[in-house]
């Protein structure tokens, strides 16, 4: 068996798997290493769909967007297989915020539409809301077929050479100051490599320990369910109704019927806080479908329907609610990613090219400086 590679990549979630790709691409002989069976995703990569966006104020999160859809598109183009669809989306917020992100559009030269409460409702007459509410409309939002990006970027991955290797559970990273690292799993096997990444989601906190890196990692239980709309479904298909974020008193966010018959709907952040992963449950909670249908009740009162489908997930969240991209203090030659907290989906394959570019170029093509490990420094 082969032991010894030019990269291996810890975790086969969807930043894994593209950061895998990447490599391969590259002409790097990878490794990936999952500890779950591959087919069955288990920390934040699960599910049929994800929103895909590039409406940001933030300059970085709108980099890491642009750059990802670029490449979701050449991933398309190698695989021939549609994994992105651009049918818009709506940003909808109370008070000013909508102006300020707009005045950000405009800046950049994107495409975008600014719409009030009453223009939002006579595109949309789905959405029934009051006057405090505004939205940037954006062509340049839509949906990630989420189950094909995943199955695509792995099988793209294995044809540009990348070695996978499932239920191959990391129990010890022994990096050396001469450049090399050694990987063991439980089954086993030591691997040997010249760089390591490390993106293993919600389990990243123990790796990392390890390594002498602590960060403050809180694990989150998160879910997703479908509602069949009880009336004009037709007007929730994604030629009639895009996707769709509500900042309010609570974090929606909604995807129109695509995969299955019903509308997807889900908290962002909903806070339900696990003191590990082990507390994870699969089985989904009824007051968090209750509460939104009580959403769906008030502001899309017909798409209120049968709840089905109902999925929990887990959320790496750090007190930012950003990302932490670094290299292990001492190790460059270790790389990891953490904080897949809802925002990592869409950006993977700009987190892929971006985490190969730290490890072997040492400088990168988005500055990533304010997402280092050194913010949470005292």
């Amino acid at each position: 068996m082969q032991d010894a590679f030019d990269a291996i990549v810890m975790g086969g979630g969807i930043i894994g798997r593209a950061t895998a790709w990447y490599l391969g691409k590259s002409g790097r002989h990878t490794l990936l290493l999952e500890q779950h069976d591959p087919e069955v995703p288990q920390g934040s990569s699960r599910g049929y769909s994800r929103v895909f966006g590039e409406s940001f104020a933030d300059n970085l999160r709108y980099e890491f967007a642009r750059q990802s859809r670029y490449l979701w598109q050449e991933l398309e183009s190698e695989t021939g297989d549609k994994l992105l669809y651009l049918n818009g989306g709506v940003d909808i917020s109370m008070g000013e915020n909508a102006k300020k992100v707009a005045a950000k559009l405009k800046s950049r030269g994107s495409p975008f539409e600014l719409l009030d409460s009453n223009s939002l409702c006579r595109r949309y007459p789905q959405w029934h809301c009051d006057s405090s509410v505004n939205a940037i409309y954006s062509p340049d939002t839509g949906i990630l077929d989420a189950e094909r990006c995943m199955r695509e970027v792995l099988l793209s991955a294995q044809k540009n050479k990348v070695t996978v290797r499932g239920r191959s559970q990391v129990t010890k990273i022994e990096p050396s100051h001469s450049g090399t690292v050694l990987v063991k799993t439980t089954s086993g096997e030591t691997y040997r490599t010249q760089k390591l990444v490390i993106a293993a989601g919600p389990w990243a906190f123990d790796i990392l320990a390890q390594l002498g890196v602590t960060l403050p990692i809180k694990v989150s239980q998160e879910q997703i369910v479908y509602f069949e709309p009880l009336r004009n479904i037709d007007s929730f298909r994604p030629e009639n109704f895009p996707t769709w974020e509500w900042d309010g008193s609570d974090f929606v966010y909604g995807i129109p019927v695509f995969e299955k018959n019903g509308i997807k709907i889900a908290f962002h952040w909903d806070r339900h806080y696990l003191k590990s992963v082990k507390e994870f449950s699969s089985i989904p909670s009824v007051s968090v479908i209750e509460r939104l249908r009580l959403f769906l009740q008030e502001h899309l009162p017909d798409a209120a329907g049968e709840a089905f489908g109902a999925m929990t997930c887990m959320y790496t969240n750090i007190p930012d609610r950003e990302h932490v991209i670094d290299t292990v203090p001492g190790f460059p030659q270790v790389a990891y990613f953490t904080g897949c907290n809802g925002n990592a989906f869409h950006r993977a394959p700009a987190i892929g090219k971006i985490l190969t570019e730290l490890l072997y170029e040492g400088k990168t093509s988005i500055d990533i400086s304010s997402l280092s490990a050194k913010r949470f420094k005292v």
